[in-house]
């Protein structure tokens, strides 16, 4: 009854809910695990279960108990959980972006629908680049080294001593425009097909005024899209799986 009382003093009750607070925001920022579609019951009872796996590992708070530096404490877990999901999200921002450029170019601009992920409206091409990401996320066991990440944050980065330091936001930035690149790079090849066929269609119709571009051009241009988008399915999944480790190898530098 004692060693019970004991594991229930303030230390370890504050320790506990800074960890919860810390697991519980990147449960909330980090792709996969901020979907919609999982119900914030289940997000909740994951985030307890890791919160009690490492509970163990935590050091002793280097602050003074009071109200006032609990609430920073919690403040700094959630930007602390808000920076991880940045840092991993910019990696499917590139991904979304290379997606609306494919569907612009395959005249699906207008072909959208609800996705169920972020409750808005977006191409068919861009949800399917999306889900295709979150398989590449969790079959690059993604989502375990997001856990091992926070395990080992736990030593370097103690539980409410997270300030949003100079680096990380001058990565950030560098992420920004890298996440723009990304995109450019993966709908290069369909772009650049699709403008070679514009300009192939346009000089049929100045030989064959006849040539009916709606009809024949169209779904021939859609087709090209389609298959050089299987082509370079591979080409895809190994930019991913870089980009994916190079944002996490990035955290590790920043935080660990």
């Amino acid at each position: 009854m004692t060693d019970f009382l004991f594991f229930l003093s303030e230390i370890n009750v504050v320790n506990f809910v800074l960890l919860f607070v810390r697991i519980s925001a990147m449960m909330v920022f980090v792709p996969f695990f901020s979907s919609q579609t999982i119900f914030p019951t289940v997000k909740a009872a994951i985030a307890l279960f890791v919160t009690i796996i490492l509970f163990p590992l935590l050091p002793p708070p280097d602050f003074a108990l009071s109200s006032q530096s609990v609430l920073l404490a919690v403040i700094s877990e959630a930007a602390f959980g808000f920076a991880v999901g940045v840092a991993i999200q910019l990696v499917f921002v590139g991904f979304q972006f290379a997606a609306d450029q494919i569907a612009f170019a395959m005249s699906f601009s207008m072909a959208t629908a609800m996705d169920p992920q972020s409750e808005a409206t977006s191409t068919v091409i861009t949800q399917f680049f999306y889900l295709f990401a979150i398989l590449l996320f969790l079959a690059f066991d993604g989502h375990h080294l997001i856990l091992a990440f926070a395990a080992r944050s736990l030593e370097s980065v103690p539980l409410g001593g997270f300030l949003i330091a100079e680096n990380f936001l001058l990565y950030t930035i560098k992420a920004f425009g890298w996440s723009f690149v990304l995109g450019i790079t993966v709908a290069f090849p369909v772009v650049a097909l699709s403008l070679l066929s514009d300009i192939a269609f346009g000089m049929i119709m100045k030989t064959v005024p006849s040539f009916n571009l709606l009809v024949v051009g169209m779904p021939a241009r859609i087709f090209l899209a389609l298959l050089v988008l299987t082509v370079t399915m591979g080409t895809t999944a190994f930019i991913f799986k870089r980009e994916l480790y190079k944002a996490i190898n990035a955290l590790g530098a920043l935080f660990i």
